[in-house]
């Protein structure tokens, strides 16, 4: 039995493994998405309009860094492989520049280019730089060692149970940990787990022989090979879609629930996010068989559509037990969303790899990245513009009743209107059927 064949039957152990450098990439990226803005614009009160543009800046050096270290990272040639050398190097800065998020000195100007908002800046930054190399070398794991449908389907089911486990801990107990131990403290503590489970990750990776030498292919070259394919033009479209609604709403349940719903308890404020990934933990089974049903494809276009009829109850709640039922309904509809995405993105490179016979993960995850930031921005500005139009000052214990209008605009109709452009692009998305099982058929 060759070594490839092998290693494709490991076992569920090493599967587990593997997938558990996720719960490190999500407690990461969703204490940040979901409570920094919070921390610097409520806790720290810097200037709404601060923000605006800080979040502007970070995403445009966001983009960039994406498919540079996603192009090193094909190019990184190893006695170890590509991918591994840089999850060893990374684990560990990965962990501090999160930390250093939480803890900014004291006495620092609060307005547009004050000490608090070039520290904001900075440690976005920093932070960004790190998880973002980090992050693609972890998933440009995953279409190579689980080539096959079966075993990748699998493998995504558990990288999504560790995702929401992440999502769990870092959305709806980073305020309460902080309330009760401080955010430095919080910072330290998430950034030291974050670094554990990429640590953890290396008991489960491996780089299969087949892509361990990189193709010498010039940069713009590299980026105009991956934007020729127009399977991945509309993946990009509907992802930085799916995107921007899968961070808009955590970015604002703090907010609504405060302004709202008049729910100042940390703890009760982030179960409103919390609760949608419960649900979605037993319906990833539900998308699985889906999936193998139906394709990734129409399997997802389901989900975009029960996703958005679930969002309109959620704009129109009056109570904090009524907001609970309608974010739960939601997870049925995330489940899809976090799978399936991930499906999607796996045959667009295994159909690249068919067309140019090398495999090139790390440019089509950093070209990925570099096109979903879009989403950042598009959220940052619309958060801090909704904010600043309606009148919102974190000086205001009651706001006035104009921010609630405009939290319930951002809470319903904002993903709203990502779920119809993610919708179109699915529609338009033409690897599937017959298409989908040549790619599968000549893949190198």
């Amino acid at each position: 039995m060759s070594t490839w064949v092998h290693r494709q039957r490991l076992s569920t152990r090493h599967k587990v493994l593997w997938a558990f450098g996720t719960f490190g990439v999500s407690l990461s990226y969703e204490a940040f998405i979901g409570w920094v803005q919070f921390f610097y614009l409520d806790v720290l009160r810097l200037a709404p309009l601060a923000m605006t543009w800080a979040w502007v800046l970070y995403t445009l050096w966001n983009m960039v860094n994406d498919p540079i270290a996603g192009q090193l990272s094909d190019r990184t040639s190893t006695r170890w492989g590509r991918r591994i050398p840089w999850i060893v190097a990374l684990a560990i800065p990965l962990g501090i520049s999160f930390a250093l998020i939480w803890m900014p000195p004291a006495g620092l100007g609060l307005g547009l280019g004050g000490g608090l908002w070039w520290y904001f800046l900075i440690a976005i930054c920093v932070f960004d730089a790190m998880f973002s190399a980090i992050t693609i070398n972890y998933v440009a794991l995953f279409p190579a060692m689980y080539p096959e449908q079966g075993p990748r389907a699998a493998v995504a089911g558990w990288r999504q149970g560790f995702a929401i486990l992440g999502v769990i801990v870092g959305v709806t107990f980073a305020k309460s940990l902080a309330d009760a131990i401080g955010w430095a403290a919080m910072g330290v503590l998430f950034g030291a787990l974050a670094s554990l489970a990429f640590f953890i990750s290396l008991g489960g990776s491996f780089e299969p022989a087949r892509t361990s030498v990189a193709s010498e292919v010039p940069f713009k070259t590299a980026v105009r090979m991956t934007l020729r394919s127009g399977s991945f033009r509309w993946f990009l479209v509907m992802s930085t879609a799916i995107e921007f609604m899968l961070i808009v709403l955590p970015a604002v349940v703090p907010l609504f629930a405060k302004y709202v719903l008049g729910e100042n308890d940390g703890l009760r404020q982030g179960l409103i996010s919390g609760v949608a990934f419960v649900v979605a933990i037993p319906s990833f089974a539900l998308w699985t068989w889906a999936a193998k049903r139906w394709e990734s494809r129409s399997a997802i276009i389901v989900a975009l559509g029960l996703f958005g009829l679930l969002l309109i109850p959620l704009g129109v709640v009056r109570s904090y037990d009524q907001a609970l039922v309608a974010a739960g309904g939601l997870g049925v509809g995330l489940a899809g969303l976090l799978m399936l995405r991930e499906v999607m993105l796996a045959d667009v490179i295994d159909e690249d790899a068919a067309r140019h016979g090398v495999r090139r993960e790390g440019m089509f995850f950093g070209m990925h990245g570099f096109v979903i930031r879009a989403a950042f921005a598009f959220q940052g500005t619309l958060i801090g513009g909704m904010l600043a139009i309606t009148g919102y000052d974190p000086s205001l214990v009651v706001q006035p009743h104009n921010v609630a209008v405009g939290l319930r605009i951002l809470i319903s109709g904002a993903p709203l209107l990502g779920v119809v452009v993610a919708a179109y692009a699915a529609r338009r998305y033409s690897l599937y059927g017959e298409r989908l099982a040549a790619v599968k058929a000549a893949t190198p």
